[in-house]
């Protein structure tokens, strides 16, 4: 049992996914979808193949069971005829009228036409005593009541068996005759008997005996005759090596089929096919089979077969994934490689060969007239963009230049004004101008027509209002610049840019009285929330009580709380240890569309 089934389980998991992945990432490619359609159309041819050679193999393996029950069909019809040759020859016997002398010639014919085949052959009165016999009279046993057929003409057959091993090994055939009397009486019943062995022997067969081909030294086929209960068996032939005894499962199987009172059937074993029946006389004959050089040499193809088809499927799956690849997927990869390249806004070049198929051709053609039609189309959107850019620029540099002209021209009239209050106006005014120039050309700077980088700006305009004011080339006030790399968008830049001019003018020109030394610290920060954070602080006196009032009721103040407002921040101010203006705003994000462009 796991200590960590759910890791055991996430495991499992985690290998199935993987599997999932492998099979989709192969099935994915045209390689594998290739090799899958060319399993699919192969598999109905394969499987009847396999079928058919099936049928065949199957059929192979049951040739030796068809045979054994044919070769104990066989047996039968063999101890059958043979029995039915020496009823015959009796019956022929019994009918001729011989004395005792004439019956023992008689007989020592017949076993002499018969090559002495049979045990004994005789003749016996109506009580079963030997009257004349031919062969060996020791190894029969006696004629019984239950031998005897009961009319005349009739032929009892009956089996006798070995008292040792109770497996029959004789036959004994009976005619029923008349004999005669040697002292001239009429003539009794009598019988003419003969002992026909069961078992054969290969030496005495002749060529024409259709038992040649079952007694084979050697052979494929060999032949048992088992006693009543199957604890015995016999060679049917005595001289042909076959093997003295079964081997033990097959008795038990044997014995299995008669305690079933299963008198025919057939079993296959590694060793051969089996077969057990009843044959002439009610004995039970085992017979056994083992292939033949044709049904081995079958096995062998079968598995031979079985082999090649799956190395000429293999090799026929490999020749299509090779040929998918230098035929579809190398093409398609080609073809690939080259929009790709083209993208990156390298050439678009894919040479047409043999080798692609006709729709990668199509595709390629079709791909090289839109690249070429997107490229005519990108070369006239850059000439419009070019001119769009050069008319902005232009227009832009018109623009900062005319905004320059304002400013000077309000200088010259601020110069031949008298009054020091009007002088201050035009002065603020100009100011202002000189601020809305300075942001118009840091906006329109190497076509950055949608942010402006905050540091520089803020930085060279406090400077130039220092210098306007006229404070830039002495030490007395220190700027100190604290402003992030900060990007702005121009809708926010505007209000800000103001802002910094008005509060940054009226530090410089209330803050220091008396040609006070001091420090100006002008910041800018993101803070977290999508807002930012201007400050403009000095270390100035502060705001005289009149001054404060004029300054607080002028345009200048009016200007930072308003343009505060549209940038949607909230201004504060304040008037400890000098003056600090604190506006918090939210920031609004350039596009990146527009930064990439």
């Amino acid at each position: 049992m796991s200590l960590f089934p759910s890791s055991g389980r996430a495991r499992r998991a985690a290998r199935h996914r993987s599997l999932f992945t492998w099979v989709g990432r192969v099935f994915d490619a045209v390689r594998g979808r290739m090799m899958a359609i060319i399993l699919l159309a192969a598999m109905p041819i394969a499987l009847i193949g396999a079928v058919q050679a099936w049928h065949s193999y199957h059929n192979t393996l049951e040739a030796p069971g068809y045979r054994t029950d044919q070769t104990v069909a066989r047996i039968d019809l063999e101890l059958r005829h043979e029995s039915e040759h020496l009823g015959s020859l009796l019956q022929a016997v019994s009918r001729m009228r011989l004395d005792d002398d004439g019956m023992r010639r008689m007989l020592e014919l017949v076993q002499s036409l018969t090559s002495r085949h049979y045990t004994q052959i005789a003749l016996a009165d109506d009580r079963g005593n030997i009257l004349t016999s031919v062969g060996r009279a020791g190894d029969v046993p006696p004629l019984t009541i239950e031998d005897m057929p009961r009319f005349q003409g009739d032929i009892g057959m009956v089996a006798i068996t070995d008292p040792v091993t109770h497996v029959p090994t004789h036959f004994r055939i009976t005619v029923a005759t008349m004999i005669g009397d040697e002292n001239g009486r009429p003539a009794r019943s009598g019988y003419l008997t003969a002992i026909m062995p069961l078992s054969w022997r290969s030496s005495i067969l002749q060529g024409a005996d259709p038992r040649q081909d079952l007694v084979q030294q050697n052979g494929l086929i060999q032949i048992w005759v088992l006693d009543s209960h199957a604890h015995t068996a016999v060679p049917l032939c005595v001289d042909c090596g076959w093997e003295s005894h079964p081997s033990e499962p097959i008795m038990k199987w044997v014995r299995f089929m008669l305690a079933r009172n299963q008198e025919h059937g057939h079993i296959t074993l590694p060793e051969g096919s089996f077969s057990i029946g009843r044959v002439q006389g009610g004995i039970f004959v085992l017979a056994m089979t083992r292939r033949n050089a044709g049904e081995r040499h079958a096995v062998v193809m079968f598995a031979v077969s079985l082999v090649s088809s799956g190395l000429l499927l293999l090799v026929g799956l490999l020749g299509a994934s090779k040929s998918a690849d230098v035929l579809v997927i190398a093409p398609l990869r080609l073809l690939t490689d080259s929009v790709n390249q083209w993208q990156l806004g390298g050439m678009y070049d894919v040479r047409s060969n043999w080798a692609m198929p006709l729709e990668v051709r199509q595709l390629a053609h079709a791909f090289s007239k839109a690249t070429r039609r997107l490229a005519r189309h990108e070369k006239r959107l850059e000439r419009a963009q070019v001119r769009q850019e050069l008319l902005l620029k232009e227009m832009h540099h018109r623009v900062k230049n005319n905004l320059q002209i304002v400013a000077s021209l309000l200088n010259l009239q601020a110069g031949r004004i008298r009054q020091p209050a009007a002088r201050e106006e035009f002065a603020q005014a100009r100011d202002r101008v000189r601020a809305l120039a300075t942001l118009h050309r840091y906006l329109y700077a190497d076509g950055e027509l949608y942010s402006l980088n905050m540091q520089s700006f803020v930085q060279e305009l406090c400077g130039q209002i220092m210098h306007a004011i006229g404070e830039s080339d002495e030490s007395r006030i220190t700027l100190d610049i604290r402003v992030d790399d900060l990007l702005m968008v121009p809708d926010q830049a505007v209000p800000l840019a103001l802002i910094v001019t008005e509060a940054v003018s009226n530090t410089l020109k209330y803050a220091f009285p008396d040609r006070q030394h001091g420090t100006l610290e002008v910041g800018l920060r993101a803070m977290d929330g999508g807002r930012a954070c201007l400050w403009i602080a000095d270390n100035g006196v502060g705001m005289a009580a009149a001054r404060n009032e004029a300054t607080r009721g002028g345009i200048g103040m009016q200007l930072i709380r308003g343009f505060a407002r549209q940038l949607g921040g909230e201004l504060q101010l304040f008037e400890e240890n000098g003056t600090r203006y604190v506006l918090v705003f939210p920031l609004k994000q350039p596009d990146p569309d527009e930064l990439s462009d």
